[in-house]
């Protein structure tokens, strides 16, 4: 059973890298490639991100981290009602960290906005798995459509 499992492993090892990008190639340009070769309307925004819409038209972005090498930030945001208070805006945000396990969620007081975010890291040496990439947006998408719900159903953004 161990050579087996040890077997399953090799193969899938040797076929994901079939489908990585090396570190090098890892940009905006190549990863909105991915994305729309994979059935998503994808496009470089105007700060030069990957960025992509969901079913609903809400935009969302892949950002290569200049802070941390090798990252990825995935990311949308939403705009508060006037209505919300920042002390509810934060109660929210952090419902939505208790509730999410892929994302996390935060208020962004001076912009009046919602956020929701995942770091994505990958290796210098073995590159970015497209797949594991295209598994994270998907994870992203659900869990970020839950939190828009949530906020939603409690009338904190429009």
């Amino acid at each position: 059973m161990k050579r087996i499992i040890t077997a399953i492993l090799a193969m899938t090892a040797a076929v994901g890298s079939l489908f990585a990008m090396t570190a090098d190639e890892v940009s905006p340009e190549n990863i909105v490639a991915l994305l729309q070769d994979n059935g998503y309307d994808a496009e470089i925004d105007e700060d030069g991100d990957a960025a992509f819409y969901d079913e609903y038209g809400m935009m969302y972005w892949i950002i290569l981290d200049s802070s941390e090498k090798n990252s990825l930030l995935i990311q949308s945001g939403w705009s508060a009602t006037d209505e919300i208070t920042s002390r509810d805006a934060f109660r929210l945000a952090n419902e939505g960290n208790r509730q999410m396990y892929t994302i996390r969620c935060y208020y962004e007081p001076l912009q009046r906005a919602f956020y929701a975010d995942y770091t994505m890291l990958y290796s210098e040496e073995s590159g970015l798995d497209e797949s594991t990439l295209l598994r994270v947006v998907e994870d992203f998408l659900e869990e970020a459509d839950t939190y828009t719900d949530y906020l939603l159903g409690e009338g904190a953004m429009y």
